[in-house]
């Protein structure tokens, strides 16, 4: 139940987030914007296509997860779907489980944390995909921006 609830704060986090005309054609990273009394802090990247990464930390829990957006993914709602993520320096997590919030939008939890220590270690770029669909994220800015939310959680790199 814990999953679903976190799942259904982030899916509607998300559709806020990629319906924002604030935010559409991001192209570095930058803070998410939220309600002050939210209790979301993040940051993301956003591609000219739409395609996009959340990195967020629930402050009043004090739990990191991070949300993908693939334009060209046709994912099935509520059907798990497994994450690897890869640095240009040869490190490699996943699959970590993501939960399917809707055909294009997938979330991962629990296993952020390391995904996201893998995103750190890159030095130009870092991949995400599922085997099908893979999304190239610039690795320039990452940590600084990345950093504060991290902060915001109780952590560092």
């Amino acid at each position: 139940m814990h999953q679903k609830a976190m799942a259904a704060v982030i899916a509607a986090l998300l559709i806020a987030f990629a319906t924002s005309e604030a935010r559409c054609g991001n192209q570095k990273w930058g803070p998410t914007s939220f309600a002050p009394d939210s209790g979301y802090v993040g940051a993301d990247y956003t591609h000219d296509d739409g395609g996009a990464l959340i990195i967020l930390c629930d402050t009043n829990k004090k739990l990191m997860s991070y949300g993908l957006i693939e334009p060209r993914a046709h994912w099935q709602t509520g059907v798990p779907v497994s994450l690897t993520t890869k640095a240009d320096d040869g490190s490699t997590t996943g699959p970590s489980a993501a939960v399917v919030i809707g055909p294009t939008r997938v979330v991962v939890g629990e296993q952020s944390t390391w995904d996201i220590s893998t995103m750190g270690r890159a030095k130009a770029f870092f991949a995400i995909g599922d085997g099908v669909n893979a999304r190239i994220f610039p690795a320039a800015n990452f940590r600084e921006t990345v950093g504060s939310v991290l902060q915001a959680c109780g952590d560092h790199w």
